[in-house]
């Protein structure tokens, strides 16, 4: 079988262009269907996400212009986006990455909200109406809100980078410097950015707003270890869909069908990743 290659940045455009149909096509096509049906503040909360998706047009023009800026070469490429080739990663597949974090976040997440060891999650998630089937609802918080708002986080990772990047050229900063500065600079600001977001999008929420900080935090780091903005996304997205899961659905039917999920997922790894489960060799 004949394996066709793209270019880079035609892979970036595609995975992005799934992302909006996920993020936005999908979920807001269940929202014009309730338009009628909604509360006021529900559906003015669903289209500032809509509107967020933006976010993704810019997080692809910092992409572009990292892309074709080559005053950087001595500092890299790594923006936390798409950029995993300078990363302890570069021997994975993006579809290899991707579902390796699928599988792992959501075992994770499974324990957490069985147990309760994270209370309700990292993320207080807002409970639509009751005219929303648990499909719609499932669909809301797995994909539009995480989506929405890690094209929001991805283009504030991208663009810190590339300011300290610019800075790094600007004063020929060394190599190591440059990798110690950016890392700090990036988790802190994401985990400002995170809790102050947390406090706007989530007034009144009982989760903590240190532990927003962190999970946003630890979601900067994770996209710049791996230089793959969808891994914070997916942790994201599988924090959000256990606390709606398990708010929505029985226990029992939570853990047999979770467990039946990662079980095939892992498998699926297996058997396509057989002899490189680590990554292919170089």
């Amino acid at each position: 079988m004949v394996k066709i290659k793209f270019p880079k940045i035609v892979g970036f455009l595609i995975l992005m262009s799934i992302l909006f149909g996920l993020g936005y096509l999908l979920p807001y096509t269940i929202v014009l269907a309730k338009a009628g049906l909604l509360e006021p503040d529900v559906a003015e909360q669903l289209s500032i996400y809509s509107d967020l998706m933006l976010f993704g047009f810019a997080m692809m023009i910092l992409y572009a212009v990292n892309f074709l800026w080559k005053k950087n070469d001595k500092y890299g490429d790594n923006i936390g986006i798409f950029n995993k080739e300078e990363t302890i990663f570069k021997n994975y597949t993006y579809p290899q990455l991707t579902l390796l974090s699928i599988i792992g976040f959501s075992g994770f997440f499974l324990l957490a909200n069985l147990f309760e060891f994270l209370g309700k999650g990292f993320f207080g998630l807002r409970v639509l109406p009751q005219q929303f089937s648990a499909t719609d609802s499932l669909l809301v918080s797995t994909f539009q809100i995480p989506i929405a708002e890690n094209f929001m986080a991805g283009f504030a990772i991208g663009l810190i980078c590339l300011i300290i990047t610019f800075i790094a050229v600007k004063y020929n900063l060394r190599t190591t410097d440059f990798k110690i500065y950016k890392y700090i600079t990036v988790i802190l600001g994401l985990m400002i950015f995170g809790y102050v977001w947390h406090l706007t999008a989530y007034p009144g929420s009982d989760v903590a707003g240190f532990v927003v900080a962190i999970f946003w935090g630890l979601g900067a780091f994770l996209s710049l270890l791996t230089g793959y903005f969808v891994v914070f996304m997916i942790m994201h997205q599988t924090n959000n869909f256990f606390i709606d899961f398990s708010r929505l659905y029985s226990s029992d039917v939570v853990l047999g069908t979770a467990i039946f999920i990662i079980i095939s997922l892992s498998l699926l790894y297996y058997f396509k990743y057989k002899g490189r489960l680590l990554g292919k060799k170089g």
